[in-house]
């Protein structure tokens, strides 16, 4: 037997053994959505990165992924629902996610103009000490979208949201494809 087609059928054989049911996808997708979720809370009220009013839209998605995702794990251990029709709106629900992630980065790299609400940028008031409440009666604006605070890999935040969100929503769909007996 040549080596290159025996490393072939161990590497199909790993890949299969991975493979993930439609059980399993709500699993999945809490841990992604949650992560990606719990990694903006780190990154706002762990190093000050104040989110901007598109972050919070994606985050709001990732919230939606999460509570679709709990509603399967009832619904489907409790045999009411079906596992696939779960992963199916799990990957919309992710594919909505990566929609505002994309956009927010097409945004950020100026490719196209963001809502008007975004235009404005935060600037930080000052603190004073002696009349706490005079924080109340100004505007709080968020940082403008178009300026990343972050980058990691010459990617900003928004943009490992968009490839997280991607890859979880092609994930999603491939379980919805896949056969299997365990439905």
């Amino acid at each position: 037997m040549v080596k290159g087609s025996h490393d072939r059928r161990a590497l199909y054989a790993y890949i299969k053994g991975m493979t993930m049911t439609p059980k399993q996808a709500p699993i999945f997708a809490l841990l992604l959505s949650g992560g990606l979720l719990i990694g903006a809370w780190i990154f706002q009220y762990g190093f000050g990165y104040a989110p901007c009013q598109m972050c919070y839209w994606q985050r709001h998605a990732h919230k939606a992924v999460l509570a679709l995702a709990i509603l399967a794990l009832l619904l489907t251990t409790r045999g009411r629902a079906g596992p696939r029709l779960f992963a199916w709106l799990l990957a919309l629900s992710l594919l909505v996610s990566f929609a505002l992630a994309f956009w927010h980065v097409g945004v950020e790299y100026k490719w196209w103009e963001g809502p008007k609400s975004c235009e404005l940028g935060g600037a930080v008031s000052t603190f004073d000490s002696a009349d706490p409440l005079a924080m109340l009666d100004k505007p709080i604006r968020p940082p403008a979208c178009t300026e990343a605070v972050w980058h990691f890999l010459g990617l900003s935040m928004a943009a490992w949201n968009a490839v997280a969100s991607l890859i979880g929503a092609g994930l999603m769909c491939l379980v919805a494809t896949s056969k299997g007996t365990d439905l």
